[in-house]
């Protein structure tokens, strides 16, 4: 017994002389070849260090290897400029190398590393790196440090860890976009990633928030995310962000945004513009459309917002999205010299106007715009494509209170040029649009304007009332004095039975005569007055339905009429002329009166057949007779027929099938 007692205390004697030894060699210069000649004796082949520093009075005890290199399996050596080893004391009792911290310092990665041990072999309560510079697949860091708790190696990757984790940068690169300032900080247990600060530099912006990964459910929660002076032109990488959104889609990945701000950031694109906008966007979840969200809530404001050339100032709007329902609770803007505000609610195919309300504005109808509501069959535009498309899928629009006042229309195209002052209309409870078909089918509206002039046309104070009730459109009241005339008439349309049957009257006292040409496109340059009466009734609901179905009269008688120009240049310009419009009135010196009596003008119309009895014009020298027959189902075979005569000379013409047909007999026998 005393002689194994002898054996131990040997033993113990031996082992603390090896590591007096070895202690004494770590402070000579021989320190590197010792730990190199132990890492090779104990299976770590190839790895090597430049130089060791320690300290036995820390705790714990703390080890420095400098310019260490490590080999990796079918890959470059790993080499960093040192390596800081905090030991831990499971590290003498328990299988593995058990660190208290590692701190690596100095490490440039074109791949995450592998250490090529078994898994679980590498311990650390703490793992940093500095002075990062990585280069991998769609990520590069420069002057980065990476910090990671409970981390331990596997065999085919760098590792994984459990606990806190934070990451810097001073310039980063994610998918070609470049990051600068990055700061992450968070914690990852082993379904969530959470980001409890995120904060970086980019596109001229700065950005800061807090955001949730959770594992099992694929599912990224963005509980906050600012965004401070960004700037979206055309330089913006809008097509990256898409790419990254359809990978997004594929992968399964959802994103529930709790709450986004955009502050004093600006937009600019060939179709729209906004400065110094502020947005909030709420509780948003993708991958959804505007109508599938829950509960989200968006707020926009901005100094100005430019839609193709529509400028608003001071633009301010709230929205709220639900299922299938889009609420306006409030858009205000100055616009075209005036203001604007409404209220709406919004579905896939209705819209409901709760409030709109347009005070003093000034507006110059887009040509394209103007163009499609007369049915031009002209290409159309990006902007009218995209009214027409809006339009067509909007199968109900209803108006609760409408109200526009002091406010100006101009139109600017060449068929229909016109302007419309001091408008004011007054409009409650109006349903203007119906399984998407357009009208008045409920409501009442009053309508209102001052000086208003339309294809050489003045009215002054025109006014227009109506109603409907159950899709019964009446027009209760036209009053439009045109000129020194008076112009009224009533209507009522039927809107609720098949094919809109409707009917309507009017009478005129002392109306220009120069609307013959202008309206009706009567050769005839005429001034003077007119009485009129006209009684008309059809289909509506279609043009076919129209142009079969018209039925009605227009009768005018004439007085004080004259010429706008010679009876011989008259005569000139009906066989020179090459349409049946006659040339506008000069904006110069006023032509001499030449006086002419025209017998009254009837119209007559028989299920979309009109028939002109002869109109004729006397002078002092000039005889003509007009007439002619339009069939509305064949606009093409219009058949208009003009007979003058001057003196000795005979004019003959006929306008029909898009043509004209002239013969001149001449003072001289000469027929053309």
């Amino acid at each position: 017994m005393r002689f194994l007692a002898k054996i131990l205390a040997t033993l113990v004697i031996l082992l603390l002389m090896a590591a007096t030894i070895i202690v004494i060699l770590l402070h000579t210069r021989h320190s590197a070849a010792l730990v190199n000649t132990l890492l090779r004796e104990t299976g770590y082949t190839g790895a090597q260090v430049a130089g060791v520093q320690y300290s036995l009075h820390s705790d714990p005890f703390h080890v420095r290897l400098l310019q260490p290199r490590w080999p990796q399996h079918n890959a470059p050596v790993l080499a960093a400029e040192q390596l800081d080893l905090w030991l831990s004391p499971v590290s003498f009792y328990q299988r593995g190398w058990h660190f208290d911290s590692l701190l690596i310092q100095g490490v440039n990665l074109d791949r995450l590393p592998a250490t090529g041990l078994e898994s679980g072999r590498l311990h650390a309560r703490r793992l940093a790196v500095t002075k990062l510079t990585l280069s991998v697949p769609g990520l590069q860091l420069d002057n980065a440090r990476l910090e990671l708790d409970n981390w331990q190696n596997n065999a085919q990757g760098w590792g994984d860890f459990n606990g806190d984790f934070r990451l810097s940068a001073e310039q980063a690169s994610w998918h070609g976009q470049s990051l600068q300032q990055v700061l992450i900080d968070g914690e990852r247990d082993a379904r969530t990633w959470t980001v409890y600060g995120v904060s970086l530099n980019w596109q001229g912006a700065r950005f800061h928030g807090q955001a949730e990964y959770q594992t099992d459910a694929h599912k990224l929660i963005i509980h906050q995310l600012t965004a401070n002076g960004l700037k979206i032109d055309q330089d913006f990488p809008i097509q990256t962000l898409l790419d990254l959104s359809a990978q997004a889609n594929e992968s399964g990945l959802s994103v529930d945004l709790r709450r986004l701000d955009i502050l004093d950031s600006s937009l600019e694109h060939e179709e729209y513009s906004a400065n110094h906008a502020n947005l909030a966007l709420e509780n948003w979840r993708w991958p959804g459309t505007l109508w599938q969200q829950q509960d989200a809530r968006l707020s926009l404001g901005a100094d100005t917002l430019r839609w193709h050339d529509l400028l608003l100032d001071a633009p301010l709007t709230e929205l709220h999205f639900t299922p299938e329902q889009i609420s306006l609770n409030g858009f205000s803007a100055r616009m075209l010299e005036g203001y604007l505000r409404a209220e709406a609610t919004l579905t896939p195919e209705a819209m409901l106007l709760h409030q709109l309300e347009l005070k003093g504005i000034r507006w110059v109808l887009p040509e394209a715009i103007q163009a499609w509501l007369m049915h031009d069959s002209a290409p159309q535009t990006p902007l009218q494509e995209q009214f027409e498309q809006w339009w067509h899928q909007l199968d109900s629009l209803t108006v609760d209170q409408l109200s526009v006042g002091y406010s100006q229309l101009t139109g600017t195209y060449a068929p229909l040029p016109f302007q419309i002052s001091d408008i004011n209309l007054d409009g409650t409870g109006l349903v203007l649009l119906r399984q998407g078909q357009p009208g008045l089918w409920q409501g009442e509206l009053n309508a209102s304007a001052g000086f208003t002039h339309l294809r050489q046309i003045t009215l002054h104070d025109p006014l227009l009332t109506m109603s409907s009730q159950a899709g019964h459109w009446q027009i209760t009241r036209l009053n439009l004095p045109i000129e020194e005339g008076l112009l009224e008439g009533r209507a009522d349309i039927r809107l609720s039975e098949a094919g809109w049957p409707w009917t309507l009257s009017l009478t005129g006292d002392s109306l220009p005569s120069l609307m013959l040409s202008h309206w009706l496109g009567l050769p005839l340059p005429l001034q003077g007055k007119m009485d009129i009466s006209a009684q008309a009734s059809g289909l509506g609901q279609f043009h076919r339905g129209l142009a079969y179905s018209l039925d009605g009269h227009l009768n005018a008688a004439f007085r004080q009429q004259s010429l706008t120009q010679s009876e011989a240049s008259l005569l000139q310009s009906w066989q020179n002329g090459a349409t049946l419009a006659v040339t506008p009135l000069s904006s110069g010196k006023p032509p001499a009166k030449l006086p002419v009596t025209l017998s009254p003008l009837k119209l007559r119309a028989d299920r979309g057949r009109i028939t002109m009895q002869p109109l004729t014009l006397q002078g002092q020298q000039l005889t003509a007779e007009l007439q002619g027959e339009w069939d509305l189902a064949t606009p093409s075979e219009r058949d208009l027929r003009l007979n003058a005569s001057d003196g000795c000379q005979q004019l003959s013409k006929r306008w029909h099938n898009h043509q004209q047909d002239i013969s001149v007999l001449s003072c001289e026998r000469n027929s053309i």
